[in-house]
């Protein structure tokens, strides 16, 4: 089965100056994740997942059966004690009278790369996911997975369970829904910000406008939850109806900096102050499918479809966002396809293509936009060499340390406790002059103050981070 199930792989594609394409494994880019080796891999929605940094390939891909065809719609990195690798949420499509769907992970159980093994659901370990449905969105906290679920299956025969669901492997699966994170939601993504993790929802008024889904008369309200707690409890931070109508259908959510945005497919992109809690209209009429930021900049995959426009089909972009004038700057545009991925990875913007919701996409693969400085700065910029603050700070477990270099050569970036001991290295190579932004996650670290160290031919610079469990 070529095709995209359900809206939250609805996505499209676009192009700009400066950009270059590679469509080695040709399909639908559904996710991109840097593994713990250094390397970053892409995963093809019909194909698998596969190295194009110059990593080694994986010993195999996630089985088919005669009954059965596991399709990637969601697709995230894992580490946690030492262990590496990846997370791929199935797709639940009808083949030969069958419905399957599940979590797949790709070294989760040992200390190295050793084969796809399933989690929950038919013929895997830990039980307790409902069979028979996509996983839609993932996210990870520590050794804890976070599956998001539609709130419908393909016989359209109910419209539940949905919601979330979280795994500790061995322990099997347990759901988090409640009173506000209905059984009947459709979760269209998931965010993890540190320990706070947010859900993308959809509501009735979505499913009645595109259709395809069935019986969709009890499903939530569709907005965006938070959850504090890890999933214990859920807080309904929606925008207020009466401000912006329709903007209950969450497609995805990300934070940068003090701002929480979110695209709706019928109000455009909004973003939430942590000062004010109040929701601003960020000046994006579209439908983001996917945000990606360096640290500095964040940025906007849309698809090509805009329910708003006379001509629902325009052509899928990756925008730019002017946080000084809460504008978008279009870097990437490409007629007739869709952003279905959007990653930064070593100062590259890397973005996935492909189709959904039937709409034929004319490209499939990925697009690459390299020196991200060159888009960052403006012309009268002065760029010079500097060690920003790690945001967020204090942070559990993972901070972005980003730094600028102005001479090409050795760069050193490392991370000392209080007594002086290298507790991680997170560059040690040569690199040209630009910016840069890298992750450190101290999940397997005690609480406290540690000082990260930036060492090149310029200088060395010394900044300070609190780790708070």
């Amino acid at each position: 089965m070529k095709r995209i199930i359900g809206l939250l792989t609805a996505l499209l594609l676009v192009e700009a100056s400066g950009f270059a394409q590679d469509a080695s494994k040709t399909g639908t880019v559904t996710g991109f994740a840097a593994a713990g080796n250094g390397y970053l891999y892409e995963a093809v929605y019909d194909s698998g997942v596969f190295p194009i940094t110059g990593g080694p390939a994986l010993t195999g891909q996630i089985p088919n059966s005669g009954d059965k065809e596991n399709l990637i719609i969601s697709f995230i990195p894992y580490a946690y004690g030492g262990n590496y690798g990846f997370v791929a949420g199935i797709a639940a499509l009808k083949n030969n009278g069958q419905y399957d769907g599940g979590v797949y992970t790709y070294g989760f159980l040992a200390g190295q790369l050793s084969g796809w093994v399933k989690i929950g659901g038919s013929g895997g370990l830990s039980g307790g996911l409902p069979l028979g449905k996509s996983i839609n969105a993932l996210a990870l906290h520590d050794s804890t997975l976070y599956a998001g679920l539609p709130g419908y299956d393909l016989s359209a025969s109910f419209v539940s369970p949905g919601g979330v669901y979280s795994c500790s492997y061995p322990a099997g699966w347990s759901s988090r829904n409640g009173p506000v994170m209905l059984d009947s939601s459709i979760v269209a993504s998931l965010y993890m910000d540190g320990s706070t993790l947010y859900a993308g929802l959809f509501s009735n008024y979505i499913a009645s406008q595109t259709g395809g889904f069935g019986n969709q008369g009890s499903v939530g309200p569709g907005g965006v939850l938070r959850s504090t707690d890890l999933g214990q409890t859920w807080a309904d931070i929606s925008p207020d109806q009466t401000s912006f109508p329709h903007s209950r259908d969450v497609n995805s959510v990300f934070r940068m900096g003090s701002k929480l945005f979110i695209s709706t497919f019928f109000s455009g992109v909004l973003y939430r102050d942590d000062i004010t809690r109040g929701w601003v209209y960020a000046n994006l009429p579209y439908l983001v499918s996917r945000f990606a930021t360096d640290g500095t900049n964040l940025y906007a995959g849309i698809f090509t479809f805009d329910s708003s426009a006379s001509s629902p089909y325009i052509p899928g972009r990756v925008y730019r966002y002017v946080e000084s004038t809460n504008t978008w700057t279009k870097i990437f545009e490409k007629d007739s396809t869709s952003v279905t991925a959007l990653c930064v990875f070593h100062n590259t913007l890397y973005i996935g293509t492909g189709q959904l919701m039937g709409i034929p996409s004319k490209v499939l693969g990925y697009f690459t936009i390299s020196n991200l400085t060159g888009v960052n700065r403006s012309a009268n910029a002065v760029m010079t060499f500097s060690l920003k603050p790690n945001f967020p700070n204090p942070f559990n477990p993972s901070t972005r340390i980003s730094f600028a270099i102005t001479k090409e050569g050795p760069v050193s970036l490392r991370v000392y406790d209080v007594l002086g001991r290298e507790v991680a290295t997170l560059v040690n190579e040569n690199r040209r002059p630009g910016e840069y932004t890298e992750m450190f996650n101290g999940n397997q670290m005690a609480s406290g103050v540690y000082v990260y160290v930036l060492r090149s031919a310029e200088g060395e610079l010394v900044g300070r981070m609190m780790l708070l469990k």
